[in-house]
């Protein structure tokens, strides 16, 4: 694909010896900030359109706020000690990491800088925008700022805040706020606006989920506990089927999994059993952006590439984030389905189009091949079959090294139930990176998310059949610009 550039220094070895006894944040941007200045983003497996850090590791989405006019992400960093990794985006698509904002005590901070409060590592939480009486309760000033809830282990929930977007960020004084613990649990606050009871809620990991009431993000007491959830809980509202009169809650969980009801600003009630949102093996942690000021109003979600799986020997970073989608919920065989779907801005990425109709699919043999002579490692594409009357068993995407392949009788892709809709029309969309799949069908009920390993300097696209013959309504393949 491209060759490496010289590979930077992780910093294993040097977190390997650190003692975390505090939390600090940064005091202005590009102090104390670990990341090189330039890594070039050329290394084999370096994604193209998906944010990955510098260098370093990466895993869970901590808060995604908009503010200042930018999209501002807090994200997990560092591999032997938790940091708060801070990034920023114009568009949600092109990314600026800016380095460090949340830094245990022990890490790059000279001398004069360092408390002695006891703490240990910064774990995930959420992000939201406050002003007025709230902000100034936590920053002393009543202009609008962000804050970070986060999980401080051997302390509980903390704040963090900015009110200069993001230039630089501050620990609360008053800070833990919450959950005072010897260890990492509870953990993983999220905390959202609860409009009706004009009150904050946080969502907690904590013997299932728990929920706690604020007013103020500093004071919290207990509301309610339901058995569902396992670690990183997002809650947030949808109209079902568009319907602004059926508009339902949605509370999930770092696995992707999810429950469809109502929330009262107390309780949550399932109206049915638990789903998963996505059926590949690399979905973790999606949250979604802080909604009351985002500019679209639609309910954006980010998720951290990846389950644990022991990634694919990517240096000198480890993991990414998967692409932002829209979240959005319908029926769909008899369920409340969550859907996501590619954010509609990703078209701005697109360096051209290629697009083929009404063409007929045969075996790897054939000589006509639609994709013949197609070139394309980061890319989108969307193609429609008509499954009536095929006599095909299989129909395969090759994309390098990877097959992807839709068995028509057991109507399954990769393994994963996927049936065609009730004319027969199975429609596939695809986003491919140097080291990222995700697929989304049915409307975006079936997601599929994978970290994998593209050969690196092969190009090459395909579709065949087993034998058999199928029809191709259309598909449409845009290469996409990188962001870098």
């Amino acid at each position: 694909m491209h060759p490496f550039t010289t590979r930077i220094l992780t910093f294993a070895c040097l977190f390997a010896s650190l003692l975390a006894t505090t939390f600090f944040t940064a005091p202005a941007r590009g102090q104390y900030d670990p990341h090189p200045a330039d890594v070039g983003y050329q290394q084999d497996y370096r994604n193209q359109f998906h944010f990955s850090p510098k260098t370093e590791w990466m895993n869970d989405i901590n808060a995604l706020i908009y503010a200042d006019g930018k999209y501002h992400m807090l994200y997990q960093w560092g591999k032997a000690i938790r940091h708060g990794g801070y990034a920023t985006s114009p568009d949600l698509l092109h990314w600026n990491d800016r380095g460090v904002a949340l830094i245990p005590q022990e890490s790059f901070l000279p001398a004069e800088v360092k408390r002695n409060v006891s703490g240990a590592q910064v774990y995930s939480g959420s992000g939201v925008l406050i002003s007025g009486q709230t902000a100034e309760k936590i920053t002393g000033s009543t202009a609008e700022a962000m804050v970070m809830i986060y999980t401080g282990t051997k302390s509980g929930t903390c704040l963090a805040w900015s009110n200069d977007g993001g230039e630089s960020w501050h620990d609360y004084p008053g800070n833990p706020v919450a959950n005072r613990t010897q260890g990492a649990d509870p953990r993983d606050p999220c905390v959202i606006y609860h409009q009706p009871t004009q009150s904050w809620v946080m969502a907690l990991y904590e013997n299932g989920t728990t929920f706690y009431g604020s007013n103020d993000l500093v004071n919290w007491k207990k509301l309610s506990n339901i058995d569902f959830g396992f670690e990183c809980p997002d809650l947030f509202e949808l109209p079902l089927d568009g319907n602004p009169d059926q508009m339902k809650w949605v509370l999930h969980d770092a696995n992707g999994s999810y429950l469809v009801g109502q929330f009262d600003g107390v309780r949550f009630t399932p109206e049915q059993d638990v789903l998963v949102m996505d059926v590949g093996p690399d979905f973790y942690a999606g949250q979604t952006f802080f909604r009351p000021n985002l500019p679209s109003g639609d309910v954006i979600q980010i998720a951290w590439n990846d389950h644990w799986n022991g990634g694919i020997g990517e240096s000198p970073w480890e993991r990414n984030a998967t692409f932002p989608v829209k979240i959005g919920l319908v029926t769909y065989n008899g369920k409340m389905r969550v859907t996501r779907t590619p954010i509609r801005r990703i078209s701005d990425l697109y360096e051209t189009t290629l697009a083929w109709k009404n063409e007929t699919i045969g075996p790897k043999t054939s000589s006509n091949q639609v994709l013949s002579g197609v070139q394309a490692e980061a890319f989108d594409l969307t193609a429609t079959f008509d499954l009536n009357e095929t006599t095909a068993k299989r129909v395969t995407f090759q994309i390098a090294n990877k097959e992807i392949t839709y068995d028509i009788e057991a109507q399954t892709l990769l393994g994963k139930p996927l049936r065609p809709d009730a004319n027969q029309q199975l429609t596939l969309r695809m986003l491919v990176d140097w080291s990222t799949l995700e697929i989304f069908a049915a409307g975006g009920v079936f997601s599929y998310s994978e970290q994998f390993a593209f050969t690196p300097d092969d190009e090459s696209v395909a579709v065949f059949t087993d034998g058999g013959q199928v029809k191709l309504k259309s598909l449409e393949l845009h290469p996409i610009k990188s962001i870098w």
